[in-house]
């Protein structure tokens, strides 16, 4: 089997509010850290169209480790949200709610799990 990790993951910088074509890609991990102690929830969206109006995902088992609400992040720390996007529409969006502190949290989205296998 051939490994091709470039090609088979698609990495967003930031990712929070920004509108992501998940087309080709079953799974994301979203990385936030955090400078503070936060208690999040984060709320995953989706549309048939990049442009659409989104809608949040009901779906309690999209959170592969649990449902995305009551997420702790520690002072200093990351936390890796492993999300399944089997049902969601082609175009995401993630949003956190919750930033109690208003201090600023860093990001980045990684898509993976594509549908095409390496040869």
């Amino acid at each position: 089997m051939k490994r091709e990790l470039f090609e088979n993951v698609k990495v967003i910088p930031g990712g929070i509010g920004t509108v992501i074509d998940r087309d080709g890609f079953l799974s994301a991990v979203i990385g936030i850290s955090a400078s503070v102690d936060e208690n999040i929830k984060l709320k995953l969206e989706h549309a048939d169209t990049e442009t659409g109006t989104f809608e949040e995902l009901e779906d309690p088992y999209a959170g592969v480790n649990g449902e995305l609400k009551d997420i702790t992040i520690g002072e200093g720390n990351t936390a890796n949200i492993c999300i399944d996007l089997a049902g969601c529409k082609r175009y995401i969006r993630f949003n956190v709610e919750g930033n109690a502190s208003g201090q600023e949290t860093s990001s980045a989205v990684v898509l993976g799990d594509s549908e095409k296998e390496p040869v």
